[in-house]
């Protein structure tokens, strides 16, 4: 892909962390980390690189230095001869760049350089056995060939490791060294030349000392150099995540790829790329003149051989300064034109000078001119190379861009040589005239970037000079704004008052003035707070204003629905701190007010055909929904007729967790920054942007960097061309690869004969049927001993890790019920081989019947036929076929039913372990964890159902509401093999959560929505931070639907929730991101860290779907995609029809699309982005809903970039890259405006091609019909 090179940087590149917007988090960058990388690599890699480049230029230089001791004597050169022989080291030397570079791109830095090094150095210690001028050619032909690749492949290599602004410092303290090499070479020919040996002449040891020194820095070299930061011996693993982490934040798109030659020379295509040619071989030639005939300029001035090479040591000591400091200027201001342009000035000033006076006449003045032609002629070979450099995106690139640019700048050297003739010693006149064509170039170039820059920052609405703002042109305003989004919010005051916005808070704001007697009276109380009357009752009102408002009049009857609502905000000016006690309280609800939450929720809309029914909404049997809950079940109790037949989410619910007294309060159009609690456990984040950006948490990034640096067999599929259509797909769902265990624990629970043998007898009820349709006989080996504890094992380390459903240092396989065994075998089983899963889906089919005749099985059961119930309904939606799917889904309203009547929901405590008594200890152990499982039961039936609602669009069984139970106990105590174990581990915990009531599900949930009133709590675990998020994901759905089914009176309020939420799914965000830090900088085992991963990329993934899905219709996506079937419903090409319009308008900006289409996209790329650094990772990853994640990921990029028929671009329209490439390049936007540029100019092909080979890996049907509907667009997009 061909990137318009900027001279700054700002249409490519994302702004310094320094400068992030406050979304953007950039505190969380492990800066010690990045400034601890860094300081290493200044130590250790760039030192070496320039004393081997020392050595290179000194190698090229002392021909020079040899000539003045008689070299030219030795082996007789005659006129022009010394020119010539430089001349012709200058063709090989100019050719062989581009291949070594695109050598060390394929075999790495290390091996590549040192081997280079270690050649050259042998070259340079023939040099001193050359008789003549034939030998001294040969030689210095091929010590062109070795030397050519050095400078552009260190250049290269430097780029692996610095970002864009290092590395114009960092290549001028190499190019420093080039000039101290021209320096020293005349003091090292001087005491070199003091040798009198009569056997060997002085101009030879010169070449004997220089050629040893370079052979022995290229053996160092090559056991001291890093073949990248991932594997630099001198780095640890924090800090190797720090490298690629930071490299993917500039200017990379893609870090440590393998050659790629066609990505390699796309770049040759661009209308700029003869342009950078031109200048790449202008400029080296005042360079080439300066380090090879130095030493004959300056004896120009009559000196003896001794004072010439004594002299051009203080020209090239200042020339080296100047370097620096110019090199340092330019990237301290991010500027290289203006740099570039005053180099070449100052070279070609020296350069006249030395043309137009007598030199031996005016010695000082010619001298002084020495001085200038030093000091610009070196400074260019860096800044333009970092210059091209840093304006392109893709390693493959910068490797054959540089080593054709630097190669190019050494046939320049040709050019110097062919001219400094004899008869041009005098005037330079070619070299002069080199240097202006330059001038002219690189000013031309760097005023049209700035152009470009320009044009871009219109185009974005960039404003990137301080002293340009936005002006209000409202008559007779004229207020100036730094920023655009404020003077769009400042333009709302100037609009005419709308009911239910404007007008509103106007009226609100007159009321207070009225009730604080005037306009700017009275204390401004904000504060909401909660106090205590005489008589004990909660009041929510300060004294002065019930008293005020008890004597003025009432209002008529007759008033309107407005009136009513002044009447109500003026009496509810505090929000309470906790619920309202009953639904009937007059002060607590206004009839007349329309509350478009009143409404009921029906079905309707365009999805009417694929909403299933709400389960036991208005069912009076459940019956023991009023449990008295310690005051909490009164927090959310309306009156007993609703409280018994509606256990979902009313007004009041929302009302309490928003913390408002309406919830058309929490919603504002312009909602105030969430305040300076919404931080991590150490740091402070910016709260002074509430516009939705891209999230750039260094946390994730850092964690992200360290599975995706260790990561190394799968760079064919990343960067290779697009593959043929997937003929070795599987179409068959059943065909995904085994996951055995690799080290069963020892600890496991053990089956016997007797529970194989109850086994057996419900197998022998209903004998299932195998892959070849056969009844599998009862002696079968998928039934042995050994294959059931086979399975048995997968379900406790794969499954139970995943979610930990069972506790399994109580669970005894021959106690336990057959029909619970048996689900938990086939459970199991789904892990194994192919033909054992097609077992379990045979004794999955008969298995519900047999629990629903079990005498056990009532309207009250007991926990193992909830949890029996829970893993038949597991089974059916997400590890079976399309048919089992159907039951389940009919069977899962039972299920909820069935946890309802339970006491599953309120368990808010857990028995706390005995001062004493062993026996006493043990049963208080079984029963704690019998009541924990009854709660994780109701929590993963929760989470389960919430994720069908979210991402699969179906009807939510479920409220977060339900949940009156505290969160899950610690993984230790859960964990716990003994009694002692887990009353060590329950001791510290069991104190706190009950005193101070921290940790109750709806509590910590509120603390996410409404985090200025109530407190986080730090210590949960990663179940626990689940939960959360699916707390928040259920509110979420809950309002959408509400969104869809309520008939309003001001439609513009549909829809205003969404950004309150996405900022409770950020902050939930900022808190595991911190605890995933914690763990991975901590001392954690190996075998809990690669669990802890496992479950870190499932929640992180689900975090980005949820906000995918808050902003999309998921059922729009996956029918513009072509989905065959959705909820078990036939798609007709109505359905379709109408889903591409709907997605062609959403994308558009129309129907909620618009800037939250883009940050949609923006989530499924950095999810996507998220999968691809954990390659190695994805089989760690059991949750189910992972790969589902994956195909709306590659639905959403797929949309954003033409899909949806007639809305996209056709495919000769788009760039067909790779993965890695399309990914990062819809990462590293930095706006949103950046995002909208890009839209529809990939082919998405390949990405869809590559996830749909993922998702063949899984047996789940419904992921079988995504990968198919994946397999689709490969071939048609």
């Amino acid at each position: 892909m061909s990137i318009d090179p900027v001279e700054k940087g700002v249409a490519v590149e994302p702004e310094p962390a320094t400068a992030m917007k406050p979304g953007e988090s950039s505190i969380y960058i492990d800066r010690d980390a990045e400034r601890s990388y860094v300081r290493k690599v200044d130590c250790c890699v760039l030192p070496l690189l320039c004393l081997m480049y020392f050595f290179d230029c000194m190698d090229r230089s002392n021909l020079a230095n040899a000539k003045t001791d008689g070299l030219d004597q030795y082996i007789h050169l005659k006129g022009n001869d010394y020119s010539l022989m430089v001349l012709l080291f200058y063709i090989p030397f100019g050719l062989c760049d581009l291949p070594w570079n695109l050598l060390l791109k394929r075999y790495g830095g290390r091996l590549t350089l040192s081997f280079m090094t270690v050649v050259w150095g042998i070259l340079a210690l023939c040099q001193c056995a050359v008789k003549d001028f034939g030998g001294m050619i040969a030689v210095r032909l091929i010590l062109g060939v070795f030397e050519a690749g050095f400078f552009a492949g260190a250049t290269f290599y430097l780029t692996l490791f610095y970002t864009r602004g290092e590395m114009g410092f960092r290549l001028a303290i190499m190019q420093s060294f080039a000039v101290l090499a021209s320096a020293f070479s005349g003091l090292i020919s001087f005491g070199v030349f003091q040798i009198h040996d009569p056997a060997v002449q002085g101009w030879q040891w010169l070449f004997i000392i220089e050629g040893s020194m370079t052979f022995l820095m290229g053996i160092v070299s090559f056991f001291w150099l890093p073949g990248h930061p991932r594997t630099a011996w001198f780095l640890n693993e924090r800090e190797r995540a720090a490298a690629t982490a930071r490299q993917l934040r500039d200017t990379s798109s893609e870090v440590d790829t393998g050659l790629d030659l066609k990505a390699a020379f796309e770049t040759w295509k661009d209308w700029k790329f003869p342009v950078w040619c031109i200048i790449t071989f202008t400029y080296p030639v005042a360079y080439a003149t300066a380090m090879n005939f130095f030493p004959l300029i300056v004896e120009r001035l009559g000196y003896s051989t001794v004072k010439t090479n004594l002299w051009t040591v203080a020209p090239n000591l200042v020339g080296a300064v100047v370097l620096l400091c110019v090199a340092k200027s330019s990237d301290y201001f991010r500027e290289r034109t203006f740099h570039i342009v005053f180099s070449l000035v100052v070279s070609l000033m020296g350069m006249l000078i030395l043309a137009t006076i007598d030199v031996l006449g005016h010695k000082g003045v010619a001298y002084f001119a020495c001085f200038l032609m030093a000091a610009g002629s070196y400074i260019p070979s860096c800044l333009v190379h970092a210059w091209h450099n840093n304006n392109n995106m893709h390693e493959n690139s910068r490797a054959a861009n540089t080593g054709f640019f630097v190669g190019l700048g050494n046939l320049a050297g040709i050019l110097s040589a062919a001219t400094f003739r004899t008869e041009y010693i005098p005037t330079l006149v070619a070299t002069c005239c080199c240097n202006g064509v330059c001038i002219v170039v690189v000013t031309s170039l760097g005023w049209w970037m700035r152009r470009e820059n320009g044009r871009r920052d219109r185009i974005q609405g960039r404003q990137l000079r301080p002293h340009e703002s936005h002006v209000c042109h409202w008559p007779t305003c004229g207020k100036t704004f730094t920023r655009a989004e404020h003077l769009r919010r400042h333009a709302l005051n100037h609009e005419s008052a709308r009911d239910g916005y404007t007008c509103r808070h106007l009226l609100r704001h007159a009321k207070r003035d009225e009730e604080a007697g005037g306009p700017g009276l009275g204390v401004l109380e904000t504060r909401k707070r909660t106090r205590r009357a005489g008589d004990g009752s909660i009041i929510t009102r300060p004294p002065k204003r019930q008293s005020r408002a008890s004597a003025g009049p009432s209002l008529p009857s007759s008033s309107g629905a407005s009136s009513a609502s002044i009447s109500v905000t003026s009496a509810q000016d505090y929000a309470p701190v906790s619920p309202p006690t009953s639904a009937s309280d007059p002060s607590c609800l206004s009839l007349d007010e329309p509350d478009p939450l009143l409404a009921p929720m029906m079905p309707s809309g365009p999805f009417e055909p694929y909403v299933e029914p709400i389960p036991g909404q208005f069912d009076a049997a459940d019956g023991s929904w009023g449990l008295g809950l310690d005051g909490m079940g009164d927090f959310f109790s309306l009156d007993t007729a609703t409280d018994f037949n509606m256990p979902f989410a009313a007004t009041h619910n929302y009302n309490w967790l928003f913390d408002v007294t309406s919830l058309d309060d929490a919603f504002q159009p312009f909602d105030l920054p969430l305040g300076p609690d919404m931080v991590t456990f150490a740091d402070a984040v910016p709260v002074d942007d509430p516009k939705p950006v891209f999230d750039r948490d260094g946390s994730s990034v850092l964690l992200e960097a360290a599975s995706f640096v260790e990561r190394g067999d799968f760079a064919p599929l990343l960067s290779g061309p697009l593959p043929d259509p997937p003929d070795n797909i599987n179409l068959d769902w059943m065909d995904g690869p085994s996951l055995l265990p690799a080290n069963p624990q020892a600890d496991l629970p053990l089956l016997t004969d007797d529970s194989r043998r109850g086994i057996l007898t419900l197998v022998a009820q209903a004998p299932p049927l195998g892959i070849d349709g056969q009844p599998t006989p009862l002696d079968s080996p998928l039934l042995s001993l050994s294959s059931l504890q086979s399975y048995s094992d997968l379900f406790f380390t794969r499954f139970n890790t995943t979610y930990p459903l069972i506790h399994q240092p109580t669970f005894d396989p021959s106690t336990a019920t057959p029909v619970l065994l048996a689900a938990i075998l086939s459970m199991g089983a789904t892990y194994s081989s192919r033909e054992a899963h097609q077992l379990a889906v045979g004794i999955h089919d008969s298995l519900r019947n047999q629990l629903f005749l079990h005498p056990d099985f009532s309207p009250q059961p007991d926990l193992w036929v909830l949890q029996a119930m829970l893993l038949i309904d597991c089974f059916g939606k997400m590890r079976a076929g399309p048919k089992q799917r159907e039951r389940a889904q009919l069977f899962h309203c039972v299920l909820i039913k069935l946890i309802r009547r339970s006491d599953c929901c309120a368990i808010r405590t857990t028995p706390s372990p005995p001062s004493h008594n062993t026996a006493s200890l043990t049963e208080t152990w079984h029963a704690a964890m019998q009541a924990e499982q009854k709660k994780r039961l109701a929590l993963h039936c929760f989470m389960w159902d919430t994720q069908h609602a979210v991402l699969f669009s179906q009807s939510l069984c479920m409220s977060a509401f339900e949940i009156r139970s505290s969160l899950p106990c610690s993984p230790s105590a859960w964990e716990a093999s003994t009694a002692e174990e887990w009353a060590r581990h329950t001791t510290t915990t069991t104190t706190t959560t009950t005193t101070n009531n921290n940790h109750l599900f709806l509590a910590v949930l509120k603390g996410y929505i409404t985090p200025t009133t109530t407190p986080r709590p730090r210590d949960l675990n990663v179940l626990a931070r689940s939960v959360i998020l699916h707390g928040l994901m259920s509110v979420s759905a809950d309002l959408k639907r509400r969104d869809q089914t309520t008939l309003r009176s001001h439609p513009e309020k549909a829809g205003a929730w969404t950004h309150r939420m996405a900022r409770s799914y950020d902050l939930w965000k900022v808190d595991f991101d911190a605890d995933c830090l914690a763990m991975k900088l901590g001392p954690t085992a190996e075998s809990t860290r690669r669990r802890f991963t496992g479950l870190k990329i499932a929640a992180g993934t689900l975090y980005r779907a949820a906000h995918i899905a808050l902003r999309v219709e998921i059922l729009d996506l996956q029918i513009a995609a072509g989905a065959g079937r959705i909820l078990g419903r036939v798609v007709t090409g109505e359905d379709r029809e109408r889903s591409a319009r709907a997605l062609r308008r959403w994308t558009r900006g129309g129907g909620g699309g618009g800037e939250g289409a883009l940050v949609a996209t923006r989530h499924a790329a950095v999810l996507l982005q998220d999968a691809v650094l954990s390659l190695h990772e994805w089989e760690q990853t059991d949750a189910f809903h992972f790969p589902w994640c994956l195909y709306l990921g590659t639905l959403m990029c797929w949309a954003f970039h033409g899909g949806g028929g007639e809305g996209g671009v056709g495919r000769n329209g788009r760039v067909t890259t790779d993965l890695a490439s399309l990914i990062v390049a819809m990462t590293t936007c930095g706006s949103v405006d950046e995002l909208a540029a890009i839209e529809g100019k990939y082919d998405t092909r390949g990405l869809a091609r590559t996830m749909a080979q993922q998702l063949a890996t899984v047996r789940w049907a419904v992921v079988h019909d995504a990968m198919k509907v994946l397999v689709q667009l490969a071939d048609d997009a």
